[in-house]
């Protein structure tokens, strides 16, 4: 059983990264589970609940790109992006969807409908059913409602096998994905972020403070004179999308500055100024890098702010 998930994960055939969010739900449901002597049944709603949670993140905090062409995005980006627009959204996923129930329960239903008439069916060898069984109804628009659920039926030996050999096959799970992402994406900590897809612990930047400060007493983008109780530590290029805490990233800010760039892209003036302050401070390794980095971010969807909302002409 484990070597065919990994041929399956790794050698299948795919046109989007359906098969690996099933693999993913089908591992940590089973690590999730306590073993039993009779089969597990999960509806397609349980699934579609997982999938949403994958998506979003991918979609609205990661900004992964699925795919070139913008015509040829899976449809549950499509639907997700219907929802929740398509900027980045800075609030954690439970925070967003509290008061959006009524929104959130549509999303799951247009997933559940739209997004597995192909893969839960296909996800294992023609003909064979080592993992589960599926009872697969039409889920078109027309055909779907309530007392027509879909579910499948995963077998005790399946899920014993996810269980017991859930690290080694969710680390090989999250290579694959990131393999399949990397040819569309210019994002560093692609394994990382795929890893994870939940929102992520911050580190507390506190001990770059008193570093950053006798650098520069200003806020880095309005020039505002900082007092101790107004010093806030940004990321000049956004966490979510470097996803690390480096100094020659950091710049103090004023509370309405950070409010205002949160994870958006300083304008691009501010560039020459952040490697001129790393020159200074021998932190001139990462200029090049740093340019890299801002102009992927704006080729991964994070948008520039306006250099007037900052107070950016002073410099």
């Amino acid at each position: 059983m484990k070597y065919l998930f990994i041929n399956i994960i790794s050698r299948g055939a795919k046109s989007n990264t359906y098969k690996f969010a099933l693999a993913k739900f089908l591992l940590d449901y089973s690590k999730s589970q306590k073993l039993k002597e009779q089969d597990y049944q999960i509806s397609y709603t349980e699934i579609a609940i997982k999938f949403l949670e994958y998506y979003w993140f991918q979609e609205c905090k990661y900004k992964f790109k699925q795919d070139f062409n913008k015509d040829k995005m899976p449809k549950i980006i499509r639907i997700i992006q219907k929802y929740c627009g398509t900027e980045y959204i800075s609030e954690s996923f439970e925070k967003y969807f509290k008061g959006k129930e009524k929104i959130k329960l549509h999303m799951i239903e247009e997933i559940e409908r739209e997004c597995f008439n192909d893969v839960i069916p296909r996800f294992q060898p023609k003909d064979k059913n080592d993992y589960y069984q599926h009872f697969h109804k039409s889920l078109k628009s027309g055909n779907y409602s309530s007392s027509k659920k879909s579910y499948i039926i995963l077998s005790k030996e399946a899920l014993f096998c996810f269980k017991q050999e859930y690290e080694v096959l969710s680390k090989i799970l999250v290579l694959e994905w990131a393999k399949f992402l990397e040819k569309t994406n210019f994002t560093p900590k692609l394994i990382s972020k795929i890893e994870r897809m939940k929102d992520p612990k911050r580190n507390s930047l506190i001990k770059f403070k008193t570093m950053l400060i006798e650098m520069n007493q200003e806020c880095f983008y309005c020039g505002t004179i900082l007092e101790q109780s107004n010093i806030h530590i940004d990321h000049f290029i956004p966490w979510s999308y470097i996803y690390e805490d480096e100094i020659w990233n950091l710049v103090p800010s004023c509370s309405r500055c950070n409010l205002i760039k949160s994870d958006s892209l300083p304008p691009k003036k501010c560039l020459i100024k952040i490697e001129n302050r790393n020159k200074i401070y021998q932190l001139i390794k990462w200029n090049s890098s740093i340019t890299d980095y801002y102009e992927n971010c704006y080729k991964a969807g994070f948008k520039i702010i306006n250099e007037e909302r900052l107070n950016c002409d002073n410099f």
